[in-house]
């Protein structure tokens, strides 16, 4: 599936809604960009984690991620490009072996690709980046699907689509 098709794919489920939300960063928006509605499809679903991929550097080893609109897409780019998949809890584990990270467990010689849906103020990634920082590996790098603002992050951080395409997206 091409980027336009994918487009055409999001505006077709309705990925925009047009009502005032409260976002993660707890700011007011005049409408919400809802990627993770794309993953209940899985042509759309499996055509995104396909875009993300092409924007693997050929070193990275690892794709790792957070919460809802990062750990299911980063699952389907790890297994669609042959990564490890690293996932980061938000909130450390208090039972079993405890932590933050589940999955596979980075080391020093791993190099890293955080994934998210969308990027508006960057709070998701630099909080799976700090926790990640930890374990030895290089982080080398974020892919979101969506870059809705201008968070500021430690590490440089790609795009598929800009929230303008998004919404500017016609069946």
């Amino acid at each position: 599936m091409s980027k336009k098709e994918i487009l055409k794919r999001l505006h077709q489920i309705g990925v925009i809604n047009k009502e005032p939300v409260k976002l993660r960063s707890g700011q007011i928006s005049e409408f919400y960009c809802d990627i993770k509605k794309a993953y209940g499809y899985s042509d759309i679903l499996n055509a995104i984690a396909d875009e993300v991929g092409k924007e693997l550097n050929n070193t990275v080893t690892c794709v790792a991620a957070s919460g809802y609109g990062g750990l299911p897409l980063a699952a389907v780019v790890a297994s669609r490009h042959d990564k490890n998949l690293i996932a980061i809890r938000n909130i450390e584990k208090k039972h079993g072996k405890g932590g933050y990270v589940d999955g596979y467990s980075p080391t020093k010689n791993d190099i890293v690709a955080i994934v998210d849906d969308v990027l508006t103020t960057g709070s998701s990634i630099r909080e799976t980046f700090s926790i990640l920082s930890k374990t030895g590996a290089k982080i080398n790098s974020a892919i979101v699907v969506v870059k809705r603002g201008e968070g500021k992050i430690p590490i440089p951080c790609r795009h598929i689509f800009s929230i303008e395409e998004i919404l500017k997206a016609k069946t």
